[in-house]
C-alpha cells in the first residue's frame, strides 16, 4: 500500500439557542506523512462536556487536549490498542484535575473517536455521542448509546414506543472523568470505501434531527454544507442543546486488510431450527422408535419372547399417545420482539416524517453496527426544508427581518424546480441556503441580547 487516502471533512460546533456556553469540544488530526497514517492514522474526536456551566467545558478540552497528544506519543501494537489507551489517558487526565479542585469535582465527559488508517476505520467510545457511517444510501450507527433508554431496551425492560414513559433522555450510563477506571468500547476495524461518509456528532444533534435526515443531508451536500445545514436544523428545532459534528469524506482509500469482525454490510443473523422443525423432528423420531418397538414385539412373539414383547408393545403404544397428544396441541403463540432501535425525536416534525422514521425502525444488534436507516428516499428531507422555509419566511416578512426577499425568493424557484426535475442534491442545496441565510439572522437577534 503506497497510495495515500484522499479524505476531506468539516467541522463545526454551536452553542445552539437555549445554552450560555458551549460545553463541546472537538478535535482533528490528519497526518502529514503517509508513514505516520500507516501506523496512527488520521483521528477525529467530538466530546460532550457535563457538570455545570464552566466544569463541562473544562473536561471536554481536557479529553480533546489530552486524547490526541497521548494518541501519536504512545507506543502500542495495534490502533485499536492506541484508542483505547488514549482514552484511558484523557479519563486520568479528568480525574487528576476534578481531584486537585473541588469546585471540579464530579465532571465528565462523553467521547467518541474515529481513527481511519490502513486497518480501515476503528472507533473508540464511551457516553451517547456518536458516529455514523454513509454508504450507499445506508446510514449505520457504530456506536453503542451508553444512556438509561438504550440500556433498558438492550436488556428488554422497554421498547422503542414506551421507553420516554419510564426512562428519562439524555442519562447516560457512563462517561470520562468521575471515576478513574470506565469501560471503555473499541468498535472495528471496519472496512473503508471510496464514497463512504462519515459522521461524528453530539446529542444535541441527534435529539433534534432524525437518522433518515442526518443520511439524506450527507448524501446530497458536501461536507461543509452538510456539517452547517445539519446544525442549523437543529437550531431551528429549538436548538435546546449544544451541537456539534465532524463530518468525513472518503474521496479515495487505499484496500483495506479484510477483517472477520468487519461488519460493512449488516449480517442475517442465523435463527437456527425454528420451532415447527423442532416438532417436526421430535415426531419423526417418535414414529421411528414406535415402529421399532412394534417390530420387536411381533418378533418377539413369533419367537416365543412373551416379557419382551408385552415391553416393546408397550413402548410402541405409548409413543404412538404421545405423538398425537403432541400434534394436537395448540402452537404457543410467538411473542413479537421487542422494537429495540431507539427512534430519535425531532421537534416540529411532518407526520410522514415520523411514519418513516417508524416504518425504519430496526433492532438492536449485539455488535457494531447497532442500527441501520435507509436514507435514499430524499423527499421526506426536501418537505422538511421546504415547511422549515415557509415558515422562517413568514417570520421574518412580520418581523421585518434584514434578509434579502429577493434572493430567498429565487432560491425557493431553484429549489421547487430541481425537485419537479429530480435533481435532489441540487433541490438540498438551495434548501440548506434559504435556511442558513434566515439562520444567521435569528443567530444575530437571539445571541446579540444582553444575557445571552
Amino acid at each position: 500500500m503506497t497510495t495515500p487516502p484522499v479524505v476531506q471533512y468539516a467541522s463545526r460546533t454551536d452553542v445552539g439557542m437555549r445554552r450560555a456556553a458551549n460545553q463541546d469540544s472537538l478535535s482533528v488530526r490528519m497526518c502529514p506523512e503517509f508513514s505516520e497514517w500507516q501506523a496512527c492514522g488520521h483521528l477525529f474526536v467530538v466530546a460532550d462536556g457535563m457538570g455545570g456551566h464552566a466544569v463541562g467545558d473544562l473536561a471536554s478540552r481536557i479529553t480533546v487536549e489530552t486524547l490526541p497528544h497521548a494518541y501519536f506519543k504512545q507506543d502500542a501494537i495495534s490502533v485499536e490498542a492506541r484508542l483505547r489507551q488514549s482514552i484511558f489517558a484523557a479519563n486520568k487526565a479528568i480525574n487528576d484535575r476534578s481531584r486537585e479542585n473541588r469546585e471540579f469535582e464530579g465532571m465528565g465527559t462523553t467521547c467518541s473517536v474515529l481513527s481511519l488508517s490502513n486497518r480501515g476505520a476503528v472507533v473508540g467510545h464511551v457516553g451517547d455521542s456518536r458516529v455514523y457511517r454513509l454508504r450507499r444510501g445506508i446510514l449505520q450507527q457504530l456506536t453503542f448509546d451508553h444512556s438509561l433508554q438504550w440500556e433498558m431496551i438492550r436488556l428488554g425492560r422497554a421498547t422503542a414506543e414506551n421507553v420516554e414513559m419510564f426512562h428519562p433522555r439524555n442519562v447516560i450510563t457512563r462517561c470520562l472523568g468521575p471515576d478513574l477506571h470506565v469501560p471503555i468500547d473499541v468498535e472495528g476495524p471496519f472496512s473503508v470505501e471510496t464514497g463512504d461518509i462519515f459522521l461524528l456528532c453530539s446529542d444535541g444533534l441527534t435529539n433534534h434531527v432524525s437518522d433518515q435526515e442526518v443520511g439524506a443531508i450527507l448524501a446530497s451536500l458536501p461536507p461543509s454544507e452538510s456539517s452547517r445545514l445539519l446544525i442549523n436544523l437543529a437550531n431551528c428545532r429549538g436548538g435546546t442543546d449544544n451541537s456539534t459534528v465532524i463530518v468525513v469524506q472518503v474521496e479515495s482509500y487505499p484496500p483495506c486488510v479484510p477483517t472477520p469482525g468487519d461488519a460493512s454490510v449488516i449480517p442475517v443473523a442465523s435463527p437456527g431450527p425454528s420451532p415447527a422443525a423442532q416438532s417436526r423432528f421430535l415426531s419423526r423420531m417418535l414414529i421411528g422408535l414406535a415402529a421399532c418397538c412394534l417390530v420387536g414385539a411381533v418378533a418377539a412373539v413369533l419367537f416365543n419372547q412373551v416379557v419382551w414383547a408385552v415391553a416393546a408393545g408397550v413402548i410402541g403404544i405409548l409413543s404412538l399417545l404421545f405423538i398425537l397428544l403432541f400434534s394436537r396441541r395448540p402452537r404457543p403463540a410467538v411473542p413479537s420482539l421487542p422494537a429495540a432501535a431507539l427512534e430519535v425525536s425531532t421537534i416540529d416534525s411532518t407526520s410522514n416524517v415520523q411514519e418513516e422514521c417508524s416504518a425504519l425502525r430496526s433492532s438492536f444488534r449485539t455488535s457494531s453496527p447497532y442500527r441501520s436507516v435507509d436514507c435514499r428516499n430524499v423527499e421526506p428531507l426536501l418537505s422538511v426544508l421546504s415547511e422549515a422555509q415557509s415558515e422562517l419566511v413568514q417570520a421574518a416578512r412580520d418581523g421585518q427581518w434584514k434578509v434579502d426577499f429577493d434572493e430567498l425568493s429565487q432560491l425557493s424557484r431553484q429549489a421547487r424546480s430541481s425537485q419537479q426535475g429530480q435533481k435532489s442534491e441540487r433541490a438540498v442545496r438551495a434548501w440548506a441556503r434559504i435556511l442558513d441565510l434566515l439562520m444567521k439572522e435569528i443567530y444575530q437577534r437571539v445571541r446579540s441580547q444582553p444575557g445571552s
